[in-house]
This record gives structure tokens, C-alpha cells and sequence, in this order.
């Protein structure tokens, strides 16, 4: 098969109703296309004629002129093609010539789809018509076009498309739309002539491919829900089918990411918005304007696109954040007193000072004491015991009113004691843990993970009860208490692993 067509390629389409379909879908598409630029034309041998008249073959226009339905016309094109008198017809013709030549001598590809192999011949001259524009039917004389007739007559054609145009493809179709005035039987004789002329044609001539249009709806859909509501032409459907084939046969694969492109585009511009005002609405438009512009730096002709595009965003109201009236000036002086909150001012000295007491307390703070120190500290404090006297201290001395005692407790509890008096940063030592760092050769106890939890509970339960205890001492003695002062059991500091009961067996 011969190369694919790109998107920037030229393509004509001529022939019957089914080259409007496909060269309506190609201008849909942005392919540089010219459709049926005679109109509609069935006859196969006519088609053939006007194609050479294009590159420059003399034809008497002239004496095909005729007066049907109100003005002129001509046997040799379609009823479209008619002016009101003769003489601006002839222009009409000769400038539709020049122009389709100038056209045909620069393109890709020429489509020409064949309807009928039925042929009528006027009586009076006895040359063929591609119309007869429902003149009188004893004006004509119907007769089948034979295979050779349309072989030799496309043939001829070809030779002249090629030797003004040599890189010039042709692609052949055969319209898959039925004849039914020619009666169903005579319309399947009049497609397989077309059909053989076809196949001869694409076997013989260089440049020449045969889409099967004709047989992808008679075969492949074969169903009449693939037609329209006269069960003659095809429907979009099915055109829509008939058209993804011949795209995918005939153009490259960048034409076919340029229709997945275009297809969103066409979307876009077909959007209409329930409430046009909307700031939303102004945001697609510009990026589908965006998209516009980019593909009109790829050489693709949106033109017109972007015209509309710029017709609607015209007829929208302006945002009102877009437009901001700028402030008067005037002559008279202001002066910016700032926020109205009230802000605290403080001397350097003063700040000076601040930040030397938050030294001096961070200092303080992280001011170590060895274990030793911090009970020989407390203990001069609060006159209490060494750890090792306070379990005789602790059994001898019961106390005689519990009930007093406790609601001293409760009262010192509530005293305020001042921050200052806390030490966050001692940390209290137990004996075993000591006894283990003196002797390293000991060897420690394994524990469970579980275990471990429960030792560490404990010792923080321990740490709050020496830090109550320190809250306690911190608090001003009783001078009518008699003895040394007494604290509660609750918050007496027991040696590890000795009983706090003289009760308690050992």
C-alpha cells in the first residue's frame, strides 16, 4: 500500500452523495478539501469529463445549456449549479473549472465515488448527460454503461491527472446508497459494473486503491438499523463507521491523534453554559481559546474558531475583581498610626535585666546534686534520718492519731507552694541501682519486656513520692508540733527491698 496522507494533505472528493459525507467529515477535521465542487454527479463517464475539462480539455458548455424550473442549467452538472440567465451560468462554470484545477494540480488525493453504471443519452445531440433535470423522459434515451466503457474512460482520465500531477493518488468507491427507480434487480446489475470497473482499474493503473465502502455497509453492518428513515442512505452511524475506516486506510497515525485532539475541541466549542456569567464559564473559554492558538501555531486553519471563541467572550460581562479603581490622591498629609492594638515597651535596662534572671534561673535549674549531697541536703532540712536509719525510725514510730494526721496531710497538700521550690532536674538513685554500678562483675537479673514495665512504673511512682516529699519540706514547720516533724505514711520514702511493717514477717 502506498504512503499514508498527513493532516496537512489536499484531498477532492467527487462523485455521488457519499463523497459529500466523506468530504464533509475531511473539512470537519481540517483537511485541506474541496467537495463536489459540480455537485452531485452519478454517472461515472460525466465524472470523468468534468475531471479532464479541470486540466484543460475544450468542452462546448454552451450548447448543454437548458431552461428547466425556472432557470438555467446544464446537462453536464448538478441542479445546485444554475444562475438566471445563460450567460452568468457559462461564468459560474468556467470559474468553478479554473478553480478546481487550480486545486487538483497541487493535491494529494482525489476521491471519486461511483453511483450508477445507467447512463442517459440526449436525443438530440447523442451525447451523454449527467442530468437530465427532470426534463421530458422522450428527450432521452437510458442505457447500462458496460465495464470497458468506464475502464477506458477513467483510464484516459488518469493519464491526464498524472501527467499534470505525478504524485497524485485516486481512490476509488463504489456508493453503497440503492437506485431504486432503477428497481432493486437493475441496481445490483448497475453496482457490479461499477464494482468490475473498479477492480480492474485498481489492478491496472499505478496510484489507484479501491475503498470498500459498498461492501462495509452491505456486508459488515448488513442491517437496516444502519440506515436512514428512507432505507436508502446510510445513517450518521453508519457513515460514522464507513468514515473511521477510511481514516484509519488513508491517513497517517498523526492525523489520527489530531482527531482524538479535535474531537475534545469540538466538544468545547459546542459547550452551551446555563449561566453564562459565571467566572467559570470566561476561565473554559480562554483555555479553549489556549488550545486554539496552539493549534494554529501547528499550521491547522481555526480561523473561524477563534473568531467565535472571541465573539463570546465579547458578550460577557467583565468580572469585577479584573477592574480596580485606583484611590484619589490629594494634598493632605496622613499619618499611618498603625494597629490599635496596644504593644508593651520595655527599657534596655530593663530587657537587660530580664534576660539575666532568665540565666541566672537556667542555671539554677540545671544545677546538679550527687546522690549523696541531695540526702545529706534534705536531711539537715527536714531533720529526717539517713536512708539506712529510716527503717528503725519508721517501725518504732506509729502514729498515735491517724485521723489527725491525715487531715494535716490533706492540709499541707493544699498549701501554695511556690514554683522555685521544685527540682525537676535531681533524679534520685536507689541503692540497687548503685550497688550495681559499684560492683560490675554482678550479673543482672534478666527480665521479661513485661517486667521491665513494671520496674519503671515503679520507679517513676517512687520519684513522685520524693518529689512530695520535697513539696512538703519546702512548706513552713509546725513551731507548736513537739519532736521532729511527721509526715504522713503515704508519702515516706521506703528502702528498696525492705519491709515498711514491723508486722510483716521477713
Amino acid at each position: 500500500m502506498a504512503q499514508q496522507l498527513p493532516p496537512s494533505a489536499r484531498v477532492l472528493t467527487l462523485g455521488s452523495c457519499f463523497a459529500d459525507s466523506i468530504g464533509t467529515r475531511l473539512a470537519a477535521h481540517k483537511v485541506n478539501v474541496v467537495v463536489n465542487p459540480f455537485g452531485t454527479v452519478f454517472q461515472p463517464l460525466a465524472l470523468a469529463r468534468l475531471l479532464r475539462a479541470t486540466l484543460g480539455e475544450d468542452v462546448d458548455w454552451q450548447q448543454h445549456l437548458v431552461e428547466a424550473r425556472g432557470r438555467w442549467q446544464s446537462y453536464d452538472l448538478h441542479g445546485s449549479q444554475g444562475a438566471p440567465t445563460p450567460v452568468e451560468l457559462l461564468q459560474d462554470i468556467q470559474q468553478t473549472v479554473r478553480r478546481t484545477g487550480e486545486f487538483l494540480r497541487g493535491a494529494d488525493a482525489v476521491l471519486l465515488t461511483l453511483g450508477t453504471a445507467w447512463a442517459y443519452r440526449l436525443r438530440e445531440t447523442g451525447e451523454l448527460v449527467s442530468n437530465c433535470h427532470k426534463m421530458p423522459a422522450e428527450l432521452f434515451n437510458k442505457e447500462l454503461l458496460t465495464p470497458d466503457e468506464i475502464i477506458n474512460a477513467l483510464a484516459e482520465t488518469h493519464a491526464y491527472l498524472r501527467r499534470v500531477n505525478p504524485k497524485l493518488r485516486i481512490i476509488l468507491t463504489v456508493s453503497p446508497v440503492r437506485h431504486l427507480r432503477d428497481t432493486l434487480p437493475l441496481n445490483a446489475v448497475s453496482k457490479s459494473v461499477l464494482r468490475v470497473a473498479c477492480h480492474y482499474l485498481s489492478e491496472l493503473l499505478p496510484e489507484v486503491s479501491y475503498f470498500p465502502a459498498y461492501e462495509l455497509l452491505m456486508d459488515d453492518l448488513r442491517d437496516y438499523r444502519f440506515y436512514a428513515a428512507d432505507m436508502l442512505h446510510p445513517s450518521e452511524v453508519a457513515e460514522d463507521y464507513v468514515w473511521e475506516k477510511f481514516a484509519r486506510t488513508y491517513f497517517d497515525a498523526d492525523f489520527g491523534r489530531f482527531r482524538k485532539e479535535w474531537a475534545g475541541l469540538s466538544q468545547a466549542l459546542g459547550h452551551r453554559p446555563l449561566n453564562a456569567a459565571a467566572p467559570e464559564h470566561r476561565q473554559f473559554l480562554v483555555a479553549t481559546r489556549e488550545r486554539l492558538e496552539r493549534l494554529s501555531r501547528q499550521r491547522v486553519n481555526v480561523a473561524a474558531e477563534l473568531r467565535e471563541v472571541d465573539e463570546r467572550l465579547a458578550t460577557l460581562p467583565v468580572p469585577a475583581d479584573v477592574v480596580a479603581p485606583e484611590p484619589e490622591l490629594d494634598s493632605e498629609e496622613r499619618v499611618d498610626i498603625g494597629r490599635d492594638e496596644t504593644a508593651e515597651i520595655s527599657t534596655p535596662t530593663e530587657a537587660a535585666a530580664s534576660a539575666d534572671g532568665a540565666l541566672a534561673t537556667n542555671s539554677e535549674r540545671h544545677a546538679r546534686l550527687s546522690p549523696e549531697e541531695f540526702r545529706a541536703q534534705r536531711s539537715g532540712r527536714n531533720n529526717r534520718p539517713e536512708r539506712g536509719q529510716r527503717e528503725e525510725h519508721n517501725a518504732d514510730s506509729k502514729p498515735e492519731h491517724p485521723i489527725a494526721d491525715a487531715a494535716a496531710h490533706a492540709a499541707m497538700a493544699n498549701l501554695a507552694v511556690p514554683f522555685e521550690a521544685f527540682d525537676d532536674s535531681v533524679v534520685e538513685t536507689s541503692p540497687a541501682v548503685e550497688e550495681a554500678e559499684l560492683d560490675p562483675t554482678k550479673k543482672k537479673k534478666r527480665r521479661s519486656r513485661g517486667g521491665a514495665k513494671r520496674t519503671a512504673r515503679k520507679n517513676a511512682a517512687r520519684l513522685a513520692a520524693g518529689g512530695d516529699d520535697e513539696v512538703l519540706a519546702s512548706a513552713e514547720p509546725d513551731e507548736t508540733a513537739e519532736g521532729p516533724q511527721r509526715f504522713p505514711a503515704t508519702h515516706s520514702r521506703k528502702p528498696a527491698g525492705r519491709a515498711s511493717s514491723p508486722n510483716r514477717c521477713p
